[in-house]
Formats: C-alpha cells, structure tokens, sequence
C-alpha cells in the first residue's frame, strides 16, 4: 500500500509539472535535436567565426559578479537589479548568468533579458569598455522546452573562454562550459583540457558551469539535467586540481554551497528567481588573491 501511495503521488507530481512547464518529461525520454555534442560543435565553430572575448585595461584588482537561475517569464526584473548593482559597483568590470535563463518554453524569457542586457551595457558609458559585459551559458531549462533554439538565437555559444588583461599586463582566464544535459561530453571536455593545459600562462583560472557537480544531502534531484555521471565527476575533479583551477563555480540548485577539494574552491550560487522571497547573488574579487562573497538582492 506504501509504495501504491508513492507511486499514485510521483505520478500527480509529474503530472502537475508538466501541467505547469516545470518538467519537460518527453525531453528526457526521447532523444532530441540539440544533444551535448551537437550543441558544443555549434557552439565551438560560432567562437572560432566571431572571435576572442578579450577584456584589457583593467585594473590589477577588479570584481565580477555571478548570478544563476533566473527563470525568467515574459520579464527580467532580478536580472535587471542584479545589473544595476553591478554597474553600480566601480570596481565591477563585468557579470554572468550560469544558466536556466528561461523558466519554460518560447523566445519571450530570452528576449527579455537580452533587453535587459542590451540596456545595462548602453548604460556604462562611464566604464568606457566596449566589450560584453554580462556572459551567459546554458542550463537544462536553456536545453529542453525546446529552448535551444532560442538560446542560440540571442546568446549564440555556451563554450567559450574569456580573457581578462589587467593594465600592468596579468592575465586571469574564464572558462564558460554547457552542461544543460547533465553531461559536458566528450567534446567540451577534451577543449577543457586543451584549455587548462595552457593554465601556467594565466594569474586566476576560472571554470563555470551549470550543473552541481556534487551529490550532496541537498540534491533533490537525480534526473538526466541533475548531476553529472559518476566517472566525469571524478574526472572533472582530478582535471581541476591538477590544472591549479582557482575558483569552479556552478548553479542548478537553488542554494549556496561551498566546498575545497585539491586546492579549487567549488561554489554554488543561490537562484536568481523572480517568485523567490529572497535571492542572492556572488561577488567575486580577482587580484593576487581571490575572495568572494554573497550578497542578498
């Protein structure tokens, strides 16, 4: 009779899910357009057409801030706020968003926060930077709904890699991966590790993702879009230490969590989503040394 129960209640709770847009069950089902492979080569080829983000004139010590998981409808009004404390901030040269930018299907969530950001950076003239200055990647919310599509219409890669020069000359190196079917597959990965092989050339090394890499009592969630295969995880985590990673940051959860293995930082941030009372956001300090912390928008 127990299990009956639990079944009877898994089965309403998928049901409301996909009543609500919250679950893309036939996505994880069968097989679709747009698997990690196919979307990193997109991705991969649109970097080599376009070229090198590269910021200069930096200061030595600069900050950037990092949001994730803003689920966004038909409006972007945290993502707005959390761009205004940016631009706000002096010492803030640039921002990210770490995937699930859409709550559900259709072009409106990427529409408006490509508004948002077209304006924020309308907006610092004082900066002067002539660059982005908001970097996203994709989540699984940006992977099923059949919302890839759109994600590339406005956002056009999530494996890229950024360049910070600062104005006596350090480097720090970012690195922006897609992990929005639970996997960086074996593409992204051998570009991660040509990547980081490079890594002696670089002050700060920052890797940023999507997906929780860990399994904690607060992962919820074992779905295909949760976490990463259990041999990529170890894998990753070796990578990481080996190649000095500074700072692995990452959502998907909806909370903070912090943790060092091998030397590299691994921080979650909280959701950056509009029905949430309270949200948080990161503010990241890149100097010779590396401090972060939350901040509550």
């Amino acid at each position: 009779m127990k299990i009956r129960n639990i079944a009877i209640a898994a089965i309403c709770l998928i049901i409301c899910a996909v009543s609500c847009d919250r679950l893309d069950v036939t996505g994880m089902v069968f097989p679709r357009p747009g698997d990690t492979e196919e979307r990193v080569t997109e991705w991969l080829a649109w970097d080599a057409e376009h070229g090198e983000n590269l910021i200069t004139g930096v200061p030595d010590d600069y900050r950037f801030y990092a949001c994730s998981d803003p689920h966004c409808t038909d409006s972007a009004p945290r993502v707005a706020a959390f761009l205004q404390r940016e631009r706000n901030d002096g010492k803030a040269y640039f921002s990210m968003i770490m995937g699930d930018l859409a709550n559900e299907s259709g072009e409106d969530p990427y529409r408006s926060i490509s508004q948002v950001i077209d304006e924020h950076e309308l907006m610092l003239a004082p900066h002067a930077t002539g660059y982005d200055t908001c970097f996203a990647i994709a989540g699984n919310h940006d992977v099923y709904f059949d919302c890839w599509g759109f994600y590339k219409q406005y956002f056009h890669t999530s494996t890229y890699r950024v360049i910070v020069r600062t104005i006596s000359g350090k480097e720090d190196l970012y690195l922006f991966l897609d992990s929005g079917n639970g996997t960086h597959g074996k593409k992204q990965l051998d570009w991660l590790k040509e990547q980081l092989s490079h890594r002696e050339d670089y002050r700060n090394c920052f890797v940023i993702t999507h997906n929780c890499i860990f399994r904690t009592s607060y992962n919820y969630s074992t779905t295909p879009a949760a976490n990463l295969p259990e041999d990529e995880y170890y894998a990753l985590i070796d990578l990481m230490s080996k190649s000095n990673v500074t700072m692995f940051l990452m959502g998907h959860f909806h909370h903070c969590e912090e943790q060092t293995i091998g030397g590299v930082r691994y921080v979650m941030t909280n959701n950056l989503n509009d029905e949430e009372d309270q949200v948080t956001y990161l503010v990241v300090n890149s100097g010779d040394t590396v401090t972060y912390y939350f901040e509550e928008l």
